[in-house]
């Protein structure tokens, strides 16, 4: 009877497990982990006896395998109620989707090798693919009989723990919390492109375990009819908190394709001011810049000083997108000037703005056509345009981004996200 050092889950599930009097106390039905150390850590054992389940501990088990056979025999046996846990391997994660970060993909976990490490059961990594799907069927060697016939071998594909997300969250009050903590770190337009391989629940459960700053983001990154589905069956505050965030240009493209009942519900969780400002925008033909510019800006009056405007800066902290050029309006918000960012950082500190603006600045009206902006930030290698209404008064900027995202077409955004 040879002791293993590591296995696969699937390997010794449902099989019998024994004490040290070798009394069968019963088949092992799930393990329950931690991830508080890292990698999932057995902390618990369901044990189906005939018709009953039971939960215990053990102080020591071991995995053995004789005759091709497995054997669990384990050391003082200790009833317990679980409390605090991650996960139950068999339940939350054997045939569920799961986030392999590094490939930022969505894969089915077919199996989990787990380890022998301190003293407990640990899991190591995902298995998924054709190789895991023959073992757990128990027909293993014909599929390898079969690639061997044309001169291959099947590959072994395991997913390192550390790489991968569960999307499962076990949320009863008795048990852990598990926090997208991997999945947080990927930057928006990839968390949008894992979405689109997600069920509606699934995409729900992660917008919901992102933080309020990231769920914004992520959801300008993907299709409107996707977002409409997801706040749709979001709780009413998170959807809330993630709208009183989200720039109102954002919110009124998203809303140009929802129908009007799904609009009125979204827009009466806002204050009135951006309600109405969102309702504007949405006022705005397809083809021309008020409907693509971005409502959020930064504008100072003519007599500030650099030192001022950059204390200003320091504690707005704008989102990168905006904060290339600083713009100057007079007291009617019409259009003075504009500044780029880095003659503002090299500029002297008692300096001010309308000392050191440009006077002429390129700008466009809000119901040109875009052609015409994207004409001017072409030419002039501009970041952003400035938006003004026909009044001159400063309305926006035209962010070469939200520009990029309007002009392409479906056709190549498929081949962009093919490439990536």
């Amino acid at each position: 009877m040879d002791r293993l050092s590591e296995f696969y889950l699937s390997s010794i599930l449902n099989r019998w497990v024994y004490d040290e009097l070798n009394y069968c106390i019963g088949k092992l039905e799930d393990i329950y982990v931690t991830t508080d150390y890292g990698y999932p850590r057995a902390i618990g054992y369901k044990i189906k006896n005939g018709r009953e389940i039971e939960n215990f501990e053990f102080r020591n088990i071991d995995v053995y395998k004789e005759n091709g056979k497995f054997i669990i025999k384990v050391v003082q046996v200790k009833d317990i109620i679980p409390r605090k846990y991650s996960y139950l391997l068999s339940q939350h994660l054997l045939d569920k989707d799961i986030v392999d970060v590094n490939g930022k993909k969505i894969v089915r976990v077919v199996d989990l090798k787990m380890v022998k490490r301190n003293g407990y059961l640990t899991v190591v990594g995902v298995e998924s693919g054709t190789l895991a799907i023959a073992r757990k069927m128990k027909i293993e060697n014909p599929i390898k009989h079969v690639y061997a016939l044309f001169n291959k071998e099947p590959k072994e594909n395991l997913i390192s723990w550390e790489s991968v997300q569960s999307l499962e969250m076990v949320d009863s009050s008795l048990k852990l919390t598990t926090p997208y903590n991997k999945l947080s770190k990927l930057h928006p337009a990839d968390i949008a492109k894992i979405l689109e391989d997600l069920s509606l629940e699934d995409r729900v459960k992660v917008i919901d375990g992102l933080d309020i700053d990231l769920a914004s983001d992520t959801l300008e990154e993907v299709d409107h009819d996707m977002v409409k589905d997801i706040l749709k069956n979001l709780s009413e505050d998170k959807a809330r908190k993630i709208l009183d965030i989200m720039p109102n240009d954002e919110i009124a493209n998203m809303l140009d394709d929802m129908d009007e009942e799904t609009t009125n519900r979204v827009l009466v969780n806002l204050d009135d001011d951006d309600e109405n400002e969102i309702r504007d925008l949405m006022k705005y033909e397809d083809e021309v810049v008020g409907n693509i510019m971005n409502t959020d800006f930064i504008s100072f009056n003519i007599d500030i000083t650099v030192k001022e405007t950059i204390n200003i800066l320091k504690e707005l902290r704008p989102d990168e997108e905006i904060a290339h050029y600083i713009y100057i309006v007079d007291k009617e918000e019409r259009l003075q000037g504009a500044v780029p960012l880095i003659d503002l950082v090299i500029s002297d500190s008692d300096a001010k703005l309308k000392s050191m603006m440009n006077t002429q600045p390129f700008k466009v009206v809000d119901t040109d056509e875009i052609d015409v902006a994207i004409a001017i930030a072409v030419k002039y290698d501009l970041y952003s345009v400035p938006v003004v209404d026909e009044e001159d008064r400063l309305c926006g900027i035209a962010v070469m981004g939200d520009i990029i995202d309007e002009i392409l077409s479906p056709s190549w955004k498929r081949r962009i996200k093919r490439m990536s």
